[in-house]
């Protein structure tokens, strides 16, 4: 495994079972490097004082396992957009070496919608992602923004409607600009497409004027303190949303080897979300299958996917 910062406790990357769950050594190895990640993460919120908190999985594996859901197997925090840009701006400069600060301008074509900070040397490739090869595919753990909702449902849908267009601009310009093959394209049917492609390419070099305009239809109303937020720039969907209350003030919660900030507020959202959230009900990862690799780097799994097109 990878070189870590962090000093795991004896014994943690032995396998065990939780919740009458198998988590295998392998397993661990990859909570350790999230764990690692998510220590460089706070250092550097706490250097900058930026209020962050644990989110989604990770608040539920918080307080109800003091550490990671058995089965989960990434780690979710968020915090305003506020402080979330005053992030994006000093990552660069403190997030060195083999960790990563990913977002659509530092990584084009990965397009998130949210930051993810990743370690280079580890391998995390999504399955539906296999054929995306130009951007990091690390380790990562998630990052994201949350936004206001306005409190009318007109405005919402055409926020709405804005957003995912632009939102699909996006992936159409990454499929053409970083993703052609020649093969695709069959004569006669298709015969504008490669045309099409090639001016595509050159009219617009990445994404980043679309999806600047993206994350400014997310934010648009954040000048407004309305009583709901919800991570918008993820999906615009009511399942997302809570109470700006609760997220007033932070505790902190054992979560491993460590401590985490949790919204105050945390037993209203999860029971919200999750309904009696303090009953384990097994499910899955929301990233799907995932190639893991503690050991190489995502590039040598790159190079490998290239030979065998």
């Amino acid at each position: 495994m990878q070189k870590l910062k962090i000093d795991l406790p004896d014994g943690f990357l032995d396998e065990e079972i939780r919740e009458g769950y198998l988590v295998t050594s392998d397993m661990k190895k990859v909570w350790a490097v999230e764990l690692d990640l998510f220590a460089e993460f706070d250092r550097v919120c706490r250097k900058y004082d930026i209020t962050y908190f644990a989110d989604a999985g990770t608040m539920l594996g918080a307080v109800r396992h003091k550490g990671f859901i058995p089965w989960d197997d990434d780690i979710d925090v968020k915090l305003s957009r506020e402080n979330y840009e005053k992030l994006c701006q000093i990552a660069p400069k403190e997030f060195t070496g083999n960790y990563f600060w990913q977002t659509e301008y530092t990584d084009p074509g990965s397009l998130r919608g949210h930051a993810q900070l990743r370690n280079s040397s580890t391998t995390a490739i999504l399955e539906f992602e296999k054929g995306l090869q130009k951007f990091n595919q690390g380790i990562f753990i998630d990052i994201f923004p949350f936004d206001s909702v306005i409190d009318d449902k007109k405005l919402f849908e055409e926020q709405k409607e804005r957003a995912e267009s632009y939102r699909r601009h996006c992936l159409y310009l990454r499929d053409v600009i970083y993703n052609y093959k020649k093969k695709q394209y069959k004569f006669p049917k298709n015969i504008l497409a490669p045309l099409r492609s090639t001016y595509y390419r050159w009219k617009n070099k990445n994404c980043e004027k679309p999806y600047r305009l993206f994350e400014r239809e997310c934010a648009r109303y954040n000048n407004i303190q309305t009583p709901q937020i919800s991570l918008l720039s993820f999906q615009f969907d009511p399942i997302h949303f809570q109470s700006r209350a609760d997220y007033d003030d932070i505790v902190y919660m054992p979560f491993e080897f460590m401590q985490i900030p949790v919204p105050k507020g945390y037993n209203h959202i999860l029971t919200d979300r999750y309904g009696d959230y303090m009953k384990p009900v097994k499910g899955g990862s929301m990233h799907g299958k995932i190639i893991f690799d503690v050991d190489r780097p995502y590039t040598d799994y790159l190079e490998k996917f290239n030979k065998s097109r």
